[in-house]
C-alpha cells in the first residue's frame, strides 16, 4: 500500500478517491485503446483476464459466505452483484461464458483457457481479495469488494472502443465488454450503497477505506503486470499517449 492517508470525510469523499486512483488510467488501458494488439498479444491478455474473471465468481461466493448474517444490507447487494455475475438467473448470459465465446472468437479453445498458468500478478490480486474477504472485519472486506467494483467501470471504457478499431468482431462477439459498460456502474451503485448502510461511524468508514485503497493499489499492480507480459515492457517506458 501507499502511504498512509486521512480519514475520509464521507463515502462520497472516498467514491471520489478511488475514482481518481491511478489505476483508472493506467499504462495497460491506454496502450489497449491506443492500438491494435498481435494475435499473441491478445490472447495472452485473454487468457489471463479469463482467469481472474473465472476464479473472481468464487471469490466474490466467500466474501458472501463470511458477511456477518446480521448484515442484510450488505448481504442483499452482494447477492444482487454476485446473481449478475450468473447471468442474472440466465445461462446463456453469465458473464464468464460471455468472455469464452469472445475467447472463441481469437481462436482460443476450452483447454487453452483451462491450461492458463496465472502471471504472479494476477495471483497476487486473487490472494489479496481471499484475504480480504475472509478477515475478521467484514468492513474491510465490504471496502475491497467497493474498490473492485468502482474501479471496473473505466476498464471497459478503454476495452470496447480499443476492440471495435478491430473491425471484425460482431456485437456477439463483444457481448461481455459492451455489457460491462453499464453493468459494472450498477455494481458500483450497489456497493456504494451497501457503505452507506453499513457503514455507521467515521470509525466504520476508515475500516472500508483500508480495504478500498489497498484493493485499488493491488489492482493497479495487476494491471503493470499485465503490461510487461503482453507488452514485454515496463509501463513506467511507456510513451505518453494524449
Amino acid at each position: 500500500m501507499g502511504p498512509v492517508q486521512e480519514l475520509p470525510i464521507d463515502i462520497d469523499s472516498l467514491i471520489d478517491e478511488i475514482q481518481t486512483h491511478p489505476v483508472n488510467s493506467n499504462e495497460f488501458f491506454r496502450m489497449f485503446k491506443a492500438r491494435q494488439l498481435s494475435p499473441r498479444q491478445l490472447r495472452l491478455f485473454i487468457r489471463q483476464y479469463h482467469y481472474f474473471c473465472f476464479q473472481f465468481v468464487k471469490v466474490l461466493e466467500g466474501l458472501l459466505y463470511h458477511t456477518p448474517i446480521a448484515q442484510v444490507e450488505m448481504r442483499t447487494e452482494l447477492a444482487k452483484t454476485l446473481y449478475s455475475e450468473l447471468g442474472s438467473g440466465s445461462h446463456e448470459h453469465v458473464h464468464i461464458r460471455q468472455l469464452e465465446r469472445f475467447a472463441n472468437s481469437i481462436g482460443l479453445r476450452p483447454l487453452d483457457l483451462e491450461d492458463t498458468e496465472p502471471i504472479p500478478e494476477v495471483t497476487q490480486y486473487l490472494d489479496t481479495l481471499r484475504r480480504l474477504f475472509s478477515g475478521p472485519s467484514h468492513l474491510t472486506a465490504l471496502g475491497a469488494e467497493l474498490a473492485v467494483e468502482t474501479t471496473a467501470v473505466s476498464e471497459f471504457q478503454y476495452f470496447v472502443p480499443g476492440l471495435q478499431q478491430y473491425g471484425h468482431f460482431n456485437s456477439g462477439d463483444l457481448a461481455f465488454f459492451q455489457l460491462h459498460e453499464t453493468e459494472e456502474e450498477a455494481h458500483g451503485e450497489w456497493l456504494i450503497e451497501a457503505v452507506r448502510k453499513t457503514a455507521k461511524s467515521d470509525e466504520d468508514l476508515y475500516e472500508v477505506a483500508i480495504g478500498a485503497r489497498e484493493v485499488a493499489d493491488a489492482w493497479l499492480e495487476f494491471w503493470d503486470g499485465m503490461y510487461r507480459a503482453v507488452f514485454d515492457a515496463n509501463p513506467s517506458d511507456a510513451s505518453p499517449f494524449n
